[in-house]
């Protein structure tokens, strides 16, 4: 009889969080389509008209379903209507592209713009890192902590990258910059300027070595985006406080420091360089107008 009431529990359990993964899916896809009539509607008072922010959509939704990619739907809305109301001149720059599906999506973007699009990724992974960069504190999970990320991880070749572009994206836009952001973003392989950049690093060193080399390059009214705003070592590199003294600035706001721009994409967040910037101008660059 016990062992009956413990089975009976157990399966109770279990199509209790089926039915709770179930709610929550399709709590995430309305929030999707809510975002997207909202991005396609921006359309109307755009020089890119809802005609081709419907294009946008579906190739965006193209690749979704079939490239392997670690932001949401909606994190690629919010990138493409920064990126169509930007007003920085310069080159995209991508730091960390797994296997090419946000590189697809942004590449697709700057080919819209007319604007050359660079990739810079080991294609090997995450690198090795010591243990105190394993580990990092996520705002949305409590006390919960990030101990998965391995050597290798999130590895895809160049091929395999480039393929995924040119079957879904802008290949024609696209240079690829192979290397350890240590190494390659020390050099003179960043474009000059830098009007839009985009981080998905996890490693709060990464995530350093991307923001200390690119942050002097962008543009005035430039746009650098991290997918890794929930991270608390992440937030703590960026606004080091010695980092800003070099820099001689004071540091922006990191519009979703802790929390992301919204449920569906609770990893995203950016700064905007510049010291008077205009309401109406940081007021585009959101899907919520």
């Amino acid at each position: 009889m016990r062992e009956t009431f413990k089975q009976a529990v157990v399966k109770l359990v279990c199509r209790s969080k089926s039915v709770e993964q179930a709610i929550v899916s399709i709590a995430a896809r309305s929030a999707y389509e809510s975002a997207k009539q909202r991005f396609i509607s921006n359309g109307r008072s755009s020089r890119f008209d809802e005609h081709v922010r419907s294009t946008i959509v579906a190739r965006f939704e193209v690749i979704d379903r079939n490239v392997p990619i670690g932001s949401t739907p909606t994190d690629g809305l919010f990138l493409a209507e920064m990126m169509l109301n930007m007003e920085a001149p310069g080159a995209i720059v991508e730091c960390g592209c797994y296997a090419g599906g946000s590189s697809a999506k942004l590449s697709i973007v700057a080919s819209l713009l007319g604007r050359q699009f660079v990739v810079f990724d080991s294609f090997e992974g995450l690198p090795a890192a010591d243990d105190y960069f394993l580990r990092d504190h996520h705002c949305r999970r409590g006390s919960e902590w990030t101990t998965d990320w391995t050597a290798g991880r999130y590895a895809a070749r160049l091929e395999e990258v480039k393929a995924n572009i040119e079957s879904y994206g802008e290949i024609t836009v696209c240079a690829f910059v192979k290397g350890w952001f240590s190494d390659t973003l020390a050099g003179n392989t960043l474009p000059k300027p830098i009007g839009f950049a985009f981080a998905d690093v996890d490693l709060a060193n990464s995530a350093r070595d991307c923001f200390v080399s690119i942050w002097p390059c962008l543009s005035e009214q430039g746009i650098y985006v991290t997918h890794d705003t929930a991270y608390i070592k992440v937030l703590q590199e960026i606004y080091n406080r010695e980092l800003w003294r070099t820099f001689d600035s004071l540091p922006p706001i990191l519009f979703g420091a802790g929390y992301g721009l919204s449920n569906e994409s609770p990893h995203l967040g950016y700064m905007v360089k510049g010291e008077n910037l205009s309401a109406d101008y940081l007021k585009a660059l959101s899907i919520n107008k």
